[in-house]
């Protein structure tokens, strides 16, 4: 389940999901703006100006791959999410399960952990006051599943 609180009276996003297609789709939907992507832009990966210009502190970047396959070609598959806090610094969860902790990782650490040969980079930012939120029209909708 993932959903997100974007009513005028708060600033707080909650994530909670059990599978990466149901993240993807809520982080690629009416509720999250594009900012950047490596697939268009391949050079912020490594112009730390560019990177850096359009970002705000709470912007996720998404890193994900495509999986080629027979009966679904071209399915993508959303392998981290982490959170901009500033200049190339992000808050991240650094693993799977109850044990791993959160922590703080700066763009050089993202990046030997999700070489840029293998994954694809996209930045993007939770849309205020969405009309097209599921939160602002039925308020018992979430995203659906991946099911």
């Amino acid at each position: 389940v993932l959903f997100q609180s974007d009513n005028p009276d708060t600033s707080a996003m909650t994530v909670s999901t059990a599978d990466p297609t149901s993240a993807w789709r809520a982080f690629t939907g009416p509720g999250f703006d594009l900012i950047q992507s490596s697939m268009t832009k391949p050079k912020l990966l490594t112009d730390k100006m560019l990177r850096n210009r359009r970002l705000q502190s709470g912007d996720v970047l998404l890193l994900w791959h495509t999986i080629a396959s027979s009966n679904r070609p071209n399915k993508v598959y959303l392998d981290h999410v982490v959170t901009c806090i500033d200049e190339d610094l992000y808050f991240e969860k650094s693993g799977s399960g109850d044990k791993v902790p959160y922590r703080i990782n700066t763009w050089e650490g993202i990046v030997a952990n999700f070489p840029p040969t293998v994954f694809n980079w996209e930045w993007r930012r939770l849309v205020r006051r969405n009309r097209n939120s599921p939160s602002t029209w039925q308020p018992y909708l979430r995203i659906k599943s991946a099911s």
